[in-house]
């Protein structure tokens, strides 16, 4: 039975009132270890009150997973957390090093990727699709319930709120499919995919050109060209773009989409301050499918 199987059953459980496997629950409060802003967002929306203690590693909305360095600090929320949360498929490696390095007994390792059926080499913004998210939801609530279980009713109707509010978006994202299917759209790299795929619209950007930009290389002049073209020409009836990073040939073509009136959609890689995760996914789909 694999991981993702087993918090189903466990959460059957949780839902049914007749307990939660999750383990022994220890005494105390449960140190949550979140590696991204998103999942500490969704812990902190799940956490039933201040048995709970939470703590994001890349905290600040401009951290870069790629080029992050690891502190002391944060070696040290690893090795005393319950439960840690990453995002897993290669993005956050740095975590997987920490854990490895501070092994503890009745740990549970929350792995966005795999709790969403991917494998290395998948697009690793996961946090971006709706049945990633909503098993992380469930595998964090069996976390929760199972350690808390005089608090398992309060988990119980957080998770119900937040899994509705991904049925919401995914309602949303198959209507905006329905009424755009195939509409062609450009984008810088593949932060914003899972949503597009969802929508069912085409990104007309060649693979080469928007994964150079997310590794941070130098897009290919042919593939610069192409989407010079794709805006000029008005192929294209939207530019999403990662507006955290913008480097000069995105800038460029931020230029060549203004002059054409080709409509610009910012989105970002990580959860904005002061937003919820709610917002911040919400706000970026309803501004997308405002301009389609």
């Amino acid at each position: 039975m694999n991981r993702r199987s087993q918090y189903q059953l466990a959460l059957a459980a949780c839902l049914g009132m007749a307990g939660c496997a999750s383990g022994t629950p220890p005494a105390g409060t449960v140190r949550i270890v979140a590696v991204e802003r998103v999942y500490g967002d969704l812990a902190r929306q799940l956490a039933p009150g201040a048995d709970v203690e939470i703590t994001t590693l890349l905290n600040s909305p401009s951290a870069d997973p790629h080029a992050y360095e690891p502190t002391a600090r944060d070696a040290d929320a690893i090795a005393g957390a319950d439960v840690v949360i990453e995002n897993g498929l290669g993005y956050d490696a740095f975590a997987d090093k920490l854990i490895a390095a501070s092994p503890r007994a009745g740990r549970a390792v929350l792995v966005a990727g795999a709790l969403g059926g991917h494998h290395v080499g998948d697009n690793p913004h996961v946090w971006y699709e709706m049945r990633t998210l909503a098993r992380v939801i469930d595998a964090l609530s069996v976390e929760l319930a199972g350690r808390l279980p005089g608090r398992r009713a309060a988990v119980i109707v957080r998770r119900e709120a937040l899994v509705a509010w991904t049925r919401r978006l995914s309602t949303a994202l198959a209507a905006m499919g329905r009424r755009h299917a195939g509409t062609s759209v450009a984008i810088t790299e593949p932060v914003f995919d899972y949503v597009l795929n969802a929508a069912r619209l085409t990104i007309a950007t060649p693979r080469s050109f928007s994964h150079a930009i997310e590794d941070g290389d130098d897009p290919a002049p042919q593939d610069v060209d192409t989407m010079r073209a794709l805006l000029a020409g008005r192929h294209v009836t939207a530019f999403v773009y990662n507006s955290q990073t913008v480097e000069p040939s995105t800038r460029r073509l931020l230029e060549v989409a203004g002059a054409a009136r080709v409509p610009v959609v910012p989105v970002t890689e990580t959860l904005p301050a002061a937003l919820t995760t709610q917002a911040w996914i919400g706000g970026e789909v309803d501004a997308l499918d405002r301009d389609l």
